[in-house]
């Protein structure tokens, strides 16, 4: 049976892909923060005495951006690695984890980006946006290649339960004998 290629690729090397890409831009996307927000102190921040919890959440996001980028990243390179592991093993879950993980990461960074917005110059601002509007995209891209992997080895890994359960459900519980052939035919001919 003839696989299915979309923009020349099966599903597996797609999703292969999408960890790999998912590596590379992650270590791009911290160099770029690393530049911008590891300066960055809490000096700026208005020192009003507001006890709101949305002020001082949006204060701890702001003083600890950098860090909670760099925790966040770790853990995606370990996702992603995670994610072609589970490719070449083909493991549902490590492709259910990874995809779950990525749009989580997208959230957290989106949240990052317009908590931490104001304190940009114009030009950092803009690239910074393009950068998340495009990584988003192509994770969004990729994300369909995973999907078709996931729905071809959950079909598969389903199939393969089915086979073995008939086979349970005809023996009442038993595993099958198997003798080989030559075992049979030697034992065929000492009998005699």
């Amino acid at each position: 049976m003839k696989q299915k290629r979309w923009c020349g690729m099966t599903a597996k090397m797609g999703t292969m892909l999408s960890g790999v890409f998912s590596i590379i831009i992650t270590h791009l996307y911290l160099i770029f923060e690393q530049k911008h927000l590891e300066n960055g102190n809490c000096t700026d921040i208005s020192t009003q005495n507001q006890r709101s919890f949305r002020h001082k959440l949006s204060n701890f996001i702001i003083c600890w951006s950098f860090r909670i980028i760099l925790f966040q990243s770790f853990i995606t390179m370990i996702i992603s690695f995670l994610l072609l592991y589970s490719v070449y093993a083909q493991i549902y879950r490590g492709l259910v984890i990874y995809s779950a993980w990525i749009f989580i990461y997208e959230a957290i960074n989106l949240v990052i980006q317009i908590i931490t917005n104001d304190f940009n110059i114009e030009e950092v601002r803009i690239v910074r946006w393009s950068g998340l509007v495009c990584r988003d995209l192509l994770h969004g891209f990729w994300m369909f290649f995973v999907f078709n992997y996931m729905q071809i080895i959950y079909k598969s890994q389903k199939q393969g339960n089915i086979v073995y359960s008939r086979r349970m459900s005809v023996l009442n519980g038993e595993t099958p004998r198997r003798k080989s052939k030559i075992i049979s035919f030697v034992h065929h001919y000492n009998t005699r």
